[in-house]
């Protein structure tokens, strides 16, 4: 949570962007100052925001055995091909590559780091 920010300065490197030093509440009591860019605080708290979020997908993801990722992609590719072709529904094939993008969206996001 955070309790309190501050303007630092305009940032030199992009126009019209500035720093503030957040301070955030971690569930355990310490708090921790970091820092963040944003055009204006708002923009900055949500960019923030946006970095924690993602920071916790990447750390749920690494918790995932990578034969999960493999069979489950597998998995989805032979569903969605029998499917589109058995009930001549387009519907299947789209739902089926969605889901195999996500899949690998996954796997790319937990390999990054």
């Amino acid at each position: 949570m955070a309790i309190q920010a501050e303007w630092q300065r305009d940032s030199s490197s992009s126009p019209g962007f500035n720093k503030y030093l957040i301070t955030i509440r971690e569930l355990d009591g310490t708090e921790t100052r970091v820092p963040a860019y944003g055009r204006d605080m708002q923009d900055a708290l949500s960019r923030l925001v946006k970095t924690e979020r993602t920071e916790k997908l990447v750390e749920t993801t690494e918790r995932i055995p990578q034969w999960v990722f493999v069979l489950a992609f597998l998995g989805t590719l032979g569903v969605g091909a029998t499917l589109s072709t058995t009930a001549n529904n387009p519907m299947y094939f789209a739902v089926g590559a969605g889901s195999l993008v996500l899949l690998v969206g996954l796997y790319l996001l937990r390999t990054k780091n």
